[in-house]
C-alpha cells in the first residue's frame, strides 16, 4: 500500500547441515539456477585394457575404474551430479506475522494474517503433493499495533524466541523501517512486506537483499495519482496538499508533488499534521485555503475521520474534488466517517489485476475463511508466503542468506510461468532448479534488484451514495 503500508516475522532454525562439503553450494552457483555437471578427470576414462591379461596396466585400471565408482557414489549422494537445486533437501521453513490487528491499520491486518496462514497450508499441500521434503510452518502472528515500537517488538519475539527465518509483514512502511533496521537486518531474516510503500525501503542502508516488497513503491503510486489527477483536473490545476506526519504521508506527499510539478502543475498549500493532535480544525483551515483545483491528501481512516470533519466545517473545501490512496479504498471505514466528507472521494489504489485469478483468490479466500472481510489487498501477503517457499525450496535451505538469492530467480518475468493455483508444478520447479515466473493472487512482481516490483496495476475508485467502486484500471511499470 501506499507509503502508509510502510510499517512480520517467523523464522527457522538453521539449515540441515550437508552430508559433504559439496552440497552446500556457492551462492553464486544458486544465483546461476543451476549445477553444471562434472566431468570425470581425463585419467579415469580409461574403458579398456591394453596391457594383457595379468598387466600391471590392468590392476592399475581396475582401482581406477573402482576409485571412479566411488567417486560417482560421492557426488550423487551429496548433490554434485544434479541441476536440482533442492534435491533431497529436508527442513523447515518458519515464518511469522508482523500485522496491525490493532492501530490505524487494524482494519487490514487480521485478513491479510488469514490469508498469509492459506498461503502456509496451500504450500504445504503442494510440497506434500510433490514429495518434497520441506515444510512451512507458521512460527506466530504478532501485533504491531501500527506503531514501530510495538513492531520492533513483535518482530523480536518472533525471531528470538519463536526462531522465525522469513517475517512478512508490517503494512505501515513506519513499522516495516523500523523492523527491518532493528530485527530483520541485524538477525539475518528475510523480511517481506506486504504493502509498504515508502521509497525509503529500495536504498535501506545494510538490508543486503533481505527486504522486499509486493505492494509497489511511491515512485509508482505519486506518478500514478498525478496521472489519475490530471486527467480529471488537467495538467496545469493548482492542487493542495495534506499529509499525515509519518513515512507513508510524507513520502507520497513529496512523490506526488515532484510528478505533478514536473508536469506542469502546480502546488498551493502543503499541511502536514500530527495525527495525535487535539484539534485539527487550524490545520483543516489552512489545508482548504487558496481556492485550489483540487486536493491530494495521504491519510489513513482513524484519522481522516477528524481531519475530514474538520475539512468540512471550514465550508471551503470539497470531498468530490479530493483525491486520496488504496488506505482510505474500504467502504466500511468511508461509510463510518460519514457522508459530508466521503461522498464523492476518489483515489488510486495498487491493485491485483482484474480478471478469474482475481475472482479465483477471492472465492479461495472466503471459502477458507468463512466470515472474514476481504478487503482486496490480502493477495499481497499470500504471494510474499509463497514466494519466500518457493526461494527456499530453490535454495535447498531454509537459511535466508541462500534464500535471498532465489527471490528474483522466482518472481519473474523470465522462467516457466505458474499461477497461484498451480503451485505443486511450480514447486516441482524451483525443485529441479529451473527459473520461475511466478503469475501470484496479487499479479506478477518481477523483482528488480532492491526489492521492488517493477510493475502495478491501479485503480481508480470513487465513493459515492454509500457505495465504492473502481472506475478504471491501468498499468503502470512494465516487468523486468
Amino acid at each position: 500500500m501506499p507509503t502508509c503500508w510502510r510499517g512480520a516475522a517467523t523464522a527457522t532454525r538453521g539449515p540441515a547441515r550437508s552430508c559433504c562439503r559439496t552440497r552446500g553450494l556457492s551462492s553464486s552457483t544458486w544465483a546461476a539456477g543451476h549445477m553444471r555437471r562434472r566431468r570425470p578427470h581425463p585419467r579415469l576414462q580409461t574403458s579398456r585394457d591394453h596391457s594383457g591379461p595379468g598387466g600391471e596396466m590392468a590392476r592399475g585400471n581396475q582401482l581406477i575404474r573402482v576409485l571412479a565408482a566411488v567417486f560417482a557414489l560421492t557426488m550423487t549422494a551429496c548433490g554434485g551430479a544434479s541441476s536440482s537445486s533442492s534435491g533431497n533437501a529436508n527442513f523447515t521453513l518458519k515464518v511469522g506475522m508482523v500485522l496491525p490487528f490493532t492501530g490505524d491499520l487494524a482494519t487490514y491486518g487480521p485478513s491479510l494474517d488469514k490469508s498469509a496462514r492459506m498461503a502456509v497450508k496451500m504450500v504445504n499441500d503442494a510440497l506434500k503433493k510433490d514429495g518434497i521434503n520441506v515444510t512451512v510452518q507458521v512460527a506466530g502472528s504478532e501485533d504491531d499495533q501500527t506503531t514501530p515500537a510495538a513492531g520492533v517488538e513483535a518482530a523480536t519475539k518472533l525471531v528470538k524466541t519463536d526462531g522465525a527465518q522469513v517475517v512478512v509483514g508490517s503494512m505501515s512502511s513506519g513499522v516495516t523501517l523500523a523492523v527491518a533496521q532493528s530485527v530483520a537486518i541485524p538477525n539475518n531474516v528475510l523480511l517481506v512486506t506486504p504493502t509498504s510503500s515508502d521509497p525509503a525501503l529500495t536504498t535501506l542502508k545494510g538490508k543486503n537483499q533481505l527486504v522486499w516488497r509486493i505492494y509497489p513503491s511511491d515512485l509508482l503510486q505519486g506518478a500514478a495519482l498525478a496521472q489519475a489527477m490530471g486527467d480529471t483536473f488537467g495538467k496545469s490545476a493548482t492542487i493542495n496538499v495534506g499529509a499525515r506526519n509519518d513515512a507513508f504521508g510524507t513520502a507520497l506527499a513529496q512523490e506526488f508533488e515532484r510528478v505533478w510539478k514536473a508536469a506542469g502543475g502546480k502546488i498551493g498549500q502543503e499541511v502536514i499534521y500530527n495525527t495525535n493532535q487535539a484539534s485539527f480544525d487550524a490545520d483543516a483551515q489552512k489545508l482548504a485555503s487558496g481556492n485550489p483545483t483540487a486536493w491530494m491528501i495521504a491519510d489513513f481512516p482513524p484519522t481522516f475521520a477528524k481531519m475530514g470533519p474538520a475539512l468540512v466545517r471550514t465550508g471551503q473545501w470539497a470531498p468530490a474534488k479530493t483525491f486520496m490512496t488504496e488506505a482510505m479504498d474500504n467502504n466500511d471505514s468511508l461509510n463510518q466517517i460519514g457522508a459530508p466528507a466521503t461522498d464523492g472521494l476518489r483515489g488510486t489504489a495498487g491493485s491485483a489485476p482484474a480478471g478469474p485469478s482475481a475472482d479465483a483468490f477471492e472465492s479461495a479466500f472466503k471459502a477458507a475463511n468463512p466470515g472474514a472481510k476481504f478487503t482486496s489487498f490480502e493477495g499481497t501477503s499470500f504471494d510474499a508466503v509463497v514466494l519466500a517457499s518457493l526461494a527456499a525450496v530453490k535454495a535447498g535451505s531454509a537459511d535466508p542468506s541462500k534464500i535471498k538469492l532465489q527471490m528474483r530467480a522466482v518472481s519473474g518475468p523470465s522462467g516457466d510461468k505458474f499461477g497461484w493455483q498451480q503451485l505443486p508444478d511450480a514447486f516441482k520447479a524451483a525443485q529441479q532448479g529451473k527459473s520461475i515466473s511466478y503469475q501470484g493472487a496479487w499479479g506478477q512482481i518481477a523483482f528488480d534488484q532492491n526489492g521492488d516490483p517493477t510493475a502495478a496495476t491501479y485503480v481508480l475508485w470513487q465513493h459515492q451514495a454509500g457505495q465504492t467502486t473502481n472506475l478504471k484500471t491501468f498499468p503502470f511499470g512494465q516487468p523486468r
